[in-house]
């Protein structure tokens, strides 16, 4: 499984497992961002890629940049 790229705007997350892609809802959790799969919540920062990007607005505008736990 791994974690493709992360929408904090909408909350979700795209993750890809055995070739699939999936949209996964998010949530913080004790302050850790986790998306759910398959009934279970899990840590986006155990399965993210190397060059993962989150979607983000700051100032009114929506960018993109790398993830930042």
């Amino acid at each position: 499984m791994l974690v493709l790229g992360v929408n904090k705007i909408l909350g979700w997350c795209q993750i890809v497992s055995n070739g699939i892609r999936h949209t996964c809802p998010t949530k913080y959790i004790n302050g850790v961002l986790h998306f759910r799969f398959k009934k279970e919540w899990f840590k986006v920062s155990d399965f993210k890629s190397d060059n993962l990007e989150e979607l983000v607005e700051v100032a009114g505008k929506v960018i993109g940049r790398p993830f930042k736990d």
